[in-house]
């Protein structure tokens, strides 16, 4: 996603909430991190056009200065533009739902709170999508149904646990060709200040979840190898993949700032320096955040979408309680698994956002999130002995496994952007007073005593059980993670 895309992006009304919200509560001046260059191999420089030219790692190196990265051209010198409608691109699925499924999708797990009807116009045939609850003139998108019982089968480059469970596979390569992508949450190293993402309790040393999730996600990549999976980590270090840095989110910033301001035209006469000191701290707040919130998120889905094609993401995190970020610690412990689904009805508000939600309805991955994250859950379940985060249908969430309170629906970022079927990993309570000490005890082989327990490392506990959770949803055999020789056995589900 390029500079020119994002100032549009960024002027939506929710964005733009969250983002001044998280700006006003920020104290002090903002952390100004080493702004290098993402580092790491480059990878497929061929890259295929899309609604929005991608931007890769690849793209940032050989692009001599952030103007021509923003202006990237293709193998022929044209410009990679966006698409002048990005709903285009769902032309693809015309025909591939009927009007029953839709609104059984709609009302159950996309759009529970009903912020999406206002902007439709179902009919029997199709739905028609409009800019605006008033606005009706001209339509956004119009979708196609199909007749009842005779939906097409929508496009779709990811299989199925069941269509990858009957192909044939070694004995000792159960999930032998099955394509995953490992994201691990968040940046971490130097940026995890900035993303309100490192926490020390009682004086003692920090935590920053993105370094946590990248030491798991190493580790579960391996894991997946020996098992013959074929596996795509987003990011294997503690450097943005995206190229923009928050000073490039500047513009965007003041744009969101005067445009939610009760003085927008008297702003607007002013020149930017005159502007940057008016806005103080908050302008770098909202910078930084559309930078790890934004640009960053956007760019893994691009990855995601242009060098890699996974039958399933896992994106990785670990959890914590409200007062976490006070540096409280606490007793409670518990997991919780995210797909994707229950837009609010100020998200809805969001016409990038609607767009989404209708992609995500159509491309075919609800089922399969729900059958992998239930049975990712249910190892997690056995494995650590936790109970689940008590979610249920809240304000942001609904259930979507009957008897199965682990995993909820929610509009989470990278649920949302990322391509294919997403399953969100947040297990453990990172300011649990025992999963703090085995944090800060690092990867270890063995067993090490914590308040009088004996554990092992709690990384290898995290890999171990999404990976059992995988072969248990794709393999045709039973797997215990990290067995060398595993024993064919019948499927347990």
């Amino acid at each position: 996603m390029l500079g020119s895309s994002l100032s549009l992006l960024y002027r939506l009304p929710i964005l733009a909430g969250a983002a001044l919200g998280l700006s006003i509560a920020s104290q002090g001046e903002p952390t100004q991190p080493n702004l290098s260059q993402p580092a790491g191999p480059s990878l497929a420089a061929n890259l295929s056009p899309v609604s929005y030219p991608p931007v890769t790692p690849w793209s940032a190196w050989s692009a001599r200065n952030i103007n021509e990265l923003r202006h990237l051209k293709t193998a022929t010198g044209s410009p990679r533009l966006p698409s002048p409608n990005e709903w285009s691109t769902l032309d693809l699925y015309q025909g591939t739902i009927t009007r029953q499924q839709f609104e059984d999708k709609l009302h159950t797990l996309y759009d529970p709170f009903s912020g999406f009807t206002p902007y439709l116009d179902i009919k029997d045939t199709q739905v028609t999508i409009y800019p605006s609850p008033t606005e009706r003139r001209v339509p956004q998108f119009v979708l196609q149904f199909a007749p009842p019982n005779q939906a097409l089968a929508p496009m779709r480059w990811f299989r199925t646990p069941e269509e990858v469970r009957a192909e044939s596979h070694p004995t000792d390569k159960p999930l032998n060709g099955l394509r995953v992508a490992i994201d691990p949450g968040h940046i971490g190293g130097p940026w995890a200040q900035m993303e309100e993402r490192s926490t020390r309790y009682h004086g003692s040393a920090p935590v920053q979840e993105g370094d946590l999730n990248l030491i798991t996600a190493r580790i579960l990549k391996q894991e997946l190898v020996n098992m013959g999976a074929t596996v795509f980590v987003v990011r294997d270090s503690t450097e943005p993949v995206t190229p923009y840095r928050p000073e490039d989110m500047l513009p965007e910033a003041r744009e969101l700032l005067m445009a939610h301001s009760i003085h927008e035209s008297n702003l607007r006469a002013l020149p930017a320096d005159k502007l940057n000191l008016l806005f103080g701290h908050k302008l770098m707040d909202l910078a930084e955040f559309l930078f790890y919130r934004c640009s960053e998120i956007k760019e893994r889905g691009n990855r995601i979408r242009n060098n890699f094609v996974p039958d399933i993401t896992v994106t990785l995190y670990i959890d914590a309680t409200p007062g976490s970020g006070r540096g409280r610690l606490t007793s409670a412990n518990a997991n919780i698994f995210f797909v994707h689904g229950c837009y609010t009805r100020s998200e809805m508000a969001d016409p990038d956002m609607r767009r989404r939600c209708i992609y995500k309805m159509v491309e075919g991955s609800s089922d399969i999130e729900a059958e992998v994250a239930n049975d990712i859950s249910q190892v997690f379940a056995q494995r650590t002995g936790l109970g689940p985060v008590k979610y249920g249908d809240s304000s942001t969430t609904r259930g979507v496994i009957p008897n199965n309170p682990y995993v909820v629906a929610r509009n989470l970022a990278a649920n949302r952007e990322y391509d294919g079927p997403v399953v969100c990993t947040e297990p453990y309570f990172m300011n649990n007073r025992v999963v703090y000490q085995r944090l800060l005890a690092g990867d270890y082989d063995g067993q090490r005593t914590f308040d009088g327990k004996s554990y092992g490392s709690i990384f290898r506990e995290y890999a171990d059980c999404v990976a059992e959770g995988l072969a248990k949803a794709y393999a045709s055999s039973t797997v215990i993670a990290g067995a060398s020789n595993p024993a064919p056995q019948g499927k347990t589900k």
